[in-house]
């Protein structure tokens, strides 16, 4: 099994989401979250727009999943297809040991 953390703009939220749909990914967790990265953060209007400031971290967010091995390089792809023209982001993969259903508690792939 493998996580795969896709931190992506606001925005494209509904795109990444409609790709794990497509790939029959039933599950995901996403959540806001800020950072530095090589992006420049946009000055940002405040007080009424009379002033301006630009942010030290830039708003994005972050999706995560928990997948077969089998269905990564597919998903990894299809996921670069639809996000690599219009943004910037990142997609990190890494391994996982073990995943277990509370509920049924089933073990490993079936838990997922």
């Amino acid at each position: 099994m493998k996580k795969i953390e896709i931190i992506i703009p606001d925005r494209e939220l509904q795109t990444v989401g409609g790709v794990l749909k497509d790939n029959n990914i039933g599950g995901m967790s996403y959540y806001r979250v800020e950072g530095k990265g090589k992006a420049k953060p946009e000055p940002v209007s405040i007080g009424r727009g009379t002033m301006q400031y630009t942010p030290e971290f830039i708003p994005r967010t972050k999706v995560e999943i928990v997948v077969r091995d089998d269905v990564v390089d597919k998903l990894v792809n299809t996921l670069l297809e639809a996000l690599s023209d219009k943004i910037g982001g990142k997609i990190f993969i890494s391994d996982i040991q073990e995943a277990i259903s509370i509920r049924t508690k089933a073990r490993g792939d079936s838990a997922i």
